[in-house]
């Protein structure tokens, strides 16, 4: 029996990653670099395992996560609220699209030093910088979905007796829901990338003050492991969230077969 196509894919990928990890060590092996600037990939394993064993990994990813959860709730609440908004209003979507897409050209880090002049070094900052790297991405990606919607959907919700008032949860965000899901999906990312920058500068633990200890102490197998650790959980949230979010939503609106 042939292997099905998605099978295929994943043992492509896996050798794509194994042939990466091959060239990594190939280089240090090379000897092109010196090694306590570009360690090997058992190196960083075991830099890893260190910080494991030491009870220093757990807590700041736990820390990391939990910053996450908190700031990324609030910016995607008020995004979700800001965007429906100026999908519903012509004049509020030209005034604040503008204003949003001008905060997007800032660098996720840019916000940190602001948040340490108004909050210090609080946890209260690093909300902020979370907030605002990931607002201004909901919010234009559910206004965008909303403005997509092609009107046929919005007569016919009213010829079938929608009332105005309930039109925004029953029809608006359902009919927008592909696009604010990508918005999210991208917000997380912006805020994942805020939330490890303020922690380079104003926090004690977490995955960015990892970072920030390993430029310190001169450790690169540090500073790469926690590198490499940020990249893999962010392909597995994706991979077992946000992707089954999207393959769910395209289902349901019959832009895949069932299976």
């Amino acid at each position: 029996m042939r292997p099905s196509p998605e099978k295929k894919y994943r043992g492509i990928v896996l050798v794509f990653y194994l042939a990466l990890i091959a060239l990594w060590q190939t280089l240090f092996s090379l000897q092109l670099i010196p090694d306590y600037l570009f360690p090997s990939p058992l190196q960083v394993a075991r830099r890893l395992w260190e910080l494991g064993s030491d009870g220093m990994l757990w807590p700041s990813m736990q820390a990391t996560l939990l910053r996450m959860a908190v700031g990324f709730s609030i910016a995607a609440g008020i995004g979700l609220l800001t965007g429906l908004l100026m999908g519903m209003s012509r004049i509020v979507n030209r005034c604040l699209k503008s204003l949003f897409l001008g905060l997007q050209t800032l660098p996720t880090a840019a916000w940190a030093p602001i948040s340490l002049l108004l909050f210090g070094l609080s946890e209260r900052g690093i909300y902020f910088v979370i907030i605002m790297s990931s607002l201004a991405a909901v919010a234009i990606a559910t206004s965008d979905g909303i403005l997509q919607i092609p009107p046929l959907y919005l007569r016919a919700a009213r010829t079938l007796g929608t009332p105005g008032y309930a039109m925004p949860l029953r029809v608006i965000l359902p009919a927008a829901l592909p696009g604010i899901v990508t918005g999210i999906k991208l917000g997380w990312t912006l805020g994942w990338h805020g939330a490890v920058s303020a922690e380079l500068i104003k926090s004690s633990v977490g995955l960015g003050y990892l970072l920030y200890m390993g430029r310190e102490l001169n450790d690169a197998a540090q500073v790469l492991g926690i590198m490499v650790l940020t990249i893999l959980f962010g392909l597995l949230l994706d991979r077992f969230l946000f992707a089954q979010i999207e393959h769910r939503i395209r289902r349901r609106w019959g832009l895949l077969q069932a299976a």
